[in-house]
């Protein structure tokens, strides 16, 4: 379904309570209780099925009764809205614009801050590949909660409940990593916000290398883009990282200078990794193939 912002407009705190209340249900629930869902929203003066229903109209939320039991769920729009209120209350975001980019695993939207300026808000879709995909790509598939069992001093790895939150946990290590590689003077976005599975960045100049044509680009250009990106490989080594997806698509280049700009890294690994080396080669060879063409 179209994410559709304007749906906002019409709501008030109550709605957006009742639909963190039903976020929340859904961290141990697959389909959360009507009980649950007003025993954590916590009305004054009630209203919680009114509510319910007018949510599930905007088709934020989805109702089932295969449980035996009557219960909902979010949808990716309600998950999208929620998000996107969490941006607006944080004062990062006045507005939502045009999408100006679709990938396998995101959904990329300009937005407008309150100081009416252009950010790119990229909203992570975990569950638009399968799950063997996403297993082989991201080292944190399987990670809800990391606990440690203290009498025995061992870890055990528990499986999200849903693709939505295995969304988030993508956007919030995509923000951590483009958060400390900015400050360290990585060619990043600027990092701005992040909320649940949305990461805000600061718009980058250029086009993804991927769509830049031979007969736009001199020699010249060609060897410091390619220099450029092989060096942020080896420069991510020395740190103790791998991209690991270190592409076409995942490299903005202004010619102008020209200037790489890295975008893409949720699926970054340490070298510490039991398959660093293989995947730092994996790296720099999809470059030279790319750049051999």
């Amino acid at each position: 379904m179209k994410l559709d912002p304007t749906v906002m407009r019409t709501m008030g705190k109550q709605d957006f309570r009742v639909l963190a209340a039903v976020e929340s249900g859904m961290k141990n629930h697959s389909l959360v209780p009507i009980a649950l869902v007003n025993s954590i929203a916590n009305l004054r003066h009630g209203g919680t099925n009114k509510i319910l229903s007018s949510l599930l109209r905007d088709k934020l939320l989805s109702h089932d009764q295969s449980c035996g039991y009557d219960g909902y769920r979010l949808t990716n729009c309600g998950y999208d809205i929620l998000a996107l209120w969490g941006l607006k209350s944080r004062g990062i975001i006045a507005g939502l614009g045009d999408k100006i980019g679709t990938g396998k695993e995101s959904d990329v939207y300009v937005a407008i801050t309150p100081q009416n300026t252009q950010i790119v808000l990229k909203f992570h879709r975990l569950g638009r590949t399968s799950f063997r995909d996403v297993k082989k790509k991201r080292d944190y598939f399987m990670v809800n909660a990391l606990s440690k069992n203290k009498k025995q001093g061992t870890q055990y790895r528990t499986l999200p409940n849903s693709w939505l939150f295995l969304s988030r946990t993508s956007a919030l290590k995509e923000f951590a990593f483009m958060k400390s590689l900015y400050e360290v003077g990585y060619p990043t976005p600027r990092p701005v916000g992040q909320n649940r599975h949305i990461v805000a960045m600061g718009l980058v100049r250029g086009v993804p290398l991927y769509q830049l044509h031979a007969n736009r680009v001199s020699a010249e250009q060609a060897e410091s883009i390619f220099r450029q990106s092989a060096l942020l490989a080896g420069r991510l080594a020395q740190h103790g990282l791998v991209h690991c997806d270190l592409n076409e698509f995942n490299l903005m280049v202004d010619l102008s200078g020209p200037i790489v700009t890295l975008i893409d890294f949720p699926q970054m690994v340490s070298t510490r990794h039991p398959n660093a080396q293989e995947l730092y080669e994996r790296d720099v060879e999809c470059l030279k193939v790319f750049f051999g063409k």
